[in-house]
């Protein structure tokens, strides 16, 4: 009976703390968003839609969503179709470039472009040499163009695998039967994969309502506003109701994203029954040597003009006295440099960014890996709440978690304007990263080996030191690094979360570009690529090894030299005595 009582209790106090953390801020959001000074109504909603700059921003989120989705849909399917079916060479290097806007952050992104699309830059005097107008990236289609740029990866990674598993032999059968090569792609290749090219398309577009870098770096200085940046305008405004109103716009803006996960979501379920299935990553379509070249080349020179040149034109811009000149040896300077290295503020910023990061890594590896076990061992009905209140909150765009976290804790003291409303704000929006990578990690741990433990006499501690850890260690730091990387460049929860001691990388750069600075903050991000890329590099090393890449590396291994010390000294090497 006692046991019985200390069960339930356990669970109501995982419970509360669930919905304080996680469900109580959205309350608290939904709340402010229907108060008025006449209490409960819906004047703050009346009072925005009689707004003329409302019904603008919501149609500029609208024609950036979905234009910038078109671009990655498009872009995102045609690389992913390269690089899955075709004969070209370099695949390796053209799936880097794809998902180079996926490593490096938005904002680095968006300054790259407006360096290489500067006014006085190279690429618009030569346009104007030949009688061209100058291309002004602080527009509407300039803030679609690179929002669409940097989504890319998200329609890439769901199709490439999708393409991999549609069973050849319905094409060969196609192509037996006399159809062209383009009716057997638009009759069988795409309809088998449409389910995975919709629900990339559905992500691409809920992660243009949620980027909050892309219009802000564009759109704020030249009165473009979107639903994000304006709530991020009415929150710092301080005028009479504007958290309310902001609160207002929030829910909004969750209407829109929670409808569109919704979509992603029975998206995902109707699938066209290829989950299960092998990937083939053999060569389907043959191209001629001109056409093959021509793919390739022709890729990897539109990537490189979509994210290396621009970041390159950047860098190069860190080294001129003064932005926007050209860079010649009487305009060379590492004063910006010195100034990223030297400026204290730059300083405290890069370690409240690497504090925040390790922090919020070594909260989520425990918390997920515990809920992870939980879930996967147990079955447990409070992980799988648990999860869901995460994911709950990785839905919501960045820009609405962060009021929401104002709003409710400020009620709690010594939390608000402290690097602890940081910490709670990244570990609740990055949670579910870690508990979807450890339930990974998890599954690929036999429970026969903890069986095998218990056995033969380990405790639990003992188990998890010699089995558990050993064997997820490298998945769970896998999951982690992106955590990591997204915590210590992230910018959308701390432009509204961090106080004066509290700026972050991204809040500093972002101060710096709005500031007129723009020599400082192309130093600054040059530095964070560099940071960023390591970071990656040693994710990659990392990663846990496939089946498939042991096995091709197990073969690769018997078909090359053996190991001379297997054999007697007389013997030649690689062939057995």
């Amino acid at each position: 009976m006692t046991e019985k009582i200390l069960s339930i209790t356990r669970k109501a106090v995982f419970f509360l703390i669930v919905c304080f953390v996680f469900v109580l801020p959205i309350i608290s959001l939904l709340q402010m968003s229907f108060t008025t000074d006449g209490g409960f109504s819906f004047g703050n909603y009346a009072e925005l839609l009689q707004e003329d700059r409302t019904i603008e921003a919501i149609k500029n989120t609208l024609i950036i969503s979905i234009g910038s989705t078109l671009i990655a849909t498009i872009a995102g399917s045609f690389f992913a179709y390269l690089v899955a079916y075709t004969n070209i060479k370099r695949k390796w290097l053209l799936e880097l470039l794809v998902l180079a806007p996926y490593i490096i952050p938005s904002y680095i992104i968006t300054l790259s472009w407006s360096s290489f699309l500067m006014r006085r830059g190279t690429v618009n005097t030569i346009l104007q040499q030949f009688g061209i107008p100058a291309i002004d990236i602080y527009t509407l289609p300039g803030i679609v163009l690179v929002m669409g740029i940097c989504n890319i990866p998200v329609v890439y990674l769901l199709t490439v695998n999708m393409f991999r598993k549609i069973p050849r032999d319905m094409e060969w059968a196609a192509r037996a039967a006399g159809r062209t090569q383009w009716e057997v792609i638009r009759k069988i290749t795409l309809v088998q994969a449409m389910p995975a090219i919709a629900g990339g398309s559905i992500l691409a577009f809920l992660a243009a309502i949620d980027n909050f870098s892309v219009p802000a770096f564009l759109g704020i200085s030249s009165g473009i506003p979107v639903l994000s940046t304006y709530i991020y305008e009415k929150a710092i405004s301080f005028g009479p109701a504007s958290f309310n109103l902001a609160a207002a716009l929030s829910v909004i803006l969750s209407i829109i994203a929670i409808g569109g996960t919704i979509l992603q979501g029975k998206m995902i379920k109707k699938n066209s029954g290829l989950e299960s299935v092998k990937e083939d990553r053999a060569v389907r379509v043959y191209l001629s040597t001109g056409k093959r070249r021509l793919a390739e080349w022709g890729s990897l020179a539109v990537l490189a003009s979509f994210t290396v040149i621009p970041v390159v034109s950047m860098i190069l811009s860190a080294f001129c006295k003064s932005y926007g000149t050209k860079l010649r040896p009487e305009n060379f300077t590492l004063r910006n440099f010195q100034f990223v290295f030297t400026n204290d503020g730059v300083r405290s910023a890069v370690i409240n960014s690497l504090l925040l990061a390790a922090v919020t890594c070594v909260i989520c590896i425990i918390i997920g890996t515990a809920i992870a076990y939980m879930k996967v061992r147990r079955n447990s009905a409070a992980a799988r709440m648990m999860e869901s209140a995460a994911s709950l909150t990785y839905a919501l765009p960045g820009i609405v978690l962060a009021l929401a976290m104002i709003f409710h804790w400020t009620k709690v003291p010594g939390i608000y304007g402290t690097i602890k409303i940081l910490i709670i704000a990244y570990a609740t929006r990055y949670l579910v990263l870690q508990i979807k990578g450890s339930t990974t990690a998890m599954l690929s741990v036999e429970p026969a080996l903890e069986e095998a433990g218990q056995v033969c006499g380990a405790g639990k501690a003992v188990i998890w030191k010699r089995i558990m850890i050993p064997m997820m260690t490298k998945q769970v730091l896998s999951s982690s690094f992106l955590i990591f990387v997204a915590a210590m460049t992230e910018l959308t929860l701390s432009s509204m979360l961090a106080s004066a001691g509290t700026k972050t990388i991204g809040l500093t750069i972002f101060n710096l570009q709005q500031g007129g600075d723009y020599s400082s903050s192309a130093a600054m991000s040059a530095v964070i690529v560099f940071i960023v890329f390591a970071a990656y590099a040693l994710s990659a090393c990392l990663k846990p090894k496939t089946d498939e890449e042991m096995a091709k590396a197990a073969k690769a291994k018997n078909k090359g030299e053996t190991d001379p010390s297997m054999f007697p000294k007389d013997a030649p090497s690689g062939q057995a005595a």
